[in-house]
């Protein structure tokens, strides 16, 4: 029951965030939310009273105007970004200490600290990269950095599971 996420539209219909259930459940009783006009599919949550239908996707029935937030690339931005993986080796880490994060092209040499010279390593690679270009250490990238969208941070950072019924919304855009 923990684990079951509800995706929150704005009332145009563009993502919010992902909310946990019991929030969810708050919004739709208070009638601040309700199911998207699209069929979705639904928990059933067992009450005291009975079996309640909660939708995978919930509406805000009024439109709630979102300021515009500045997209920073954090260590643990970088991290979710890069799904926990080493850039170099392509090797998985689900310890948080062993990973650190690389400029690509070195401060020294000009790099900046941003998303598109940042990058995972574990400590090995880095280590082996050093203050280092790519051509010079002959190293590669599994995956170019690149500057996700503040809605990408967020849902590589909040769950680990998109549901199916997720995606009308989600092919707007990821």
């Amino acid at each position: 029951m923990r684990d079951r996420k509800v995706l929150l539209l704005n009332a145009s219909e563009e993502i919010l965030k992902i909310i946990d259930w019991k929030r969810a459940v708050v919004l739709q009783l208070r009638g601040k939310a309700v199911a998207p006009y699209r069929n979705v599919n639904k928990y059933t949550i067992k009450g005291k009273d009975g079996d309640y239908e909660l939708p995978h996707v919930l509406m805000l029935t009024r439109y709630v105007h979102v300021p515009y937030k500045e997209n920073i690339p954090s260590r643990i931005n970088i991290f979710a970004r890069d799904k926990w993986t080493c850039q170099y080796c392509g090797k998985v880490h689900k310890n948080k200490t062993s990973l650190t994060i690389d400029h690509v092209m070195p401060k020294s040499r000009g790099g900046d600290s941003s998303w598109t010279n940042l990058t995972t390593a574990c400590a090995r690679c880095n280590t082996l990269k050093a203050n280092k270009t790519l051509k010079e250490c002959r190293m590669n990238l599994h995956k170019k950095p690149y500057k996700p969208t503040p809605l990408q941070v967020h849902f590589s950072r909040a769950t680990s599971v998109i549901l199916d019924s997720w995606t009308p919304w989600l092919k707007k855009v990821c």
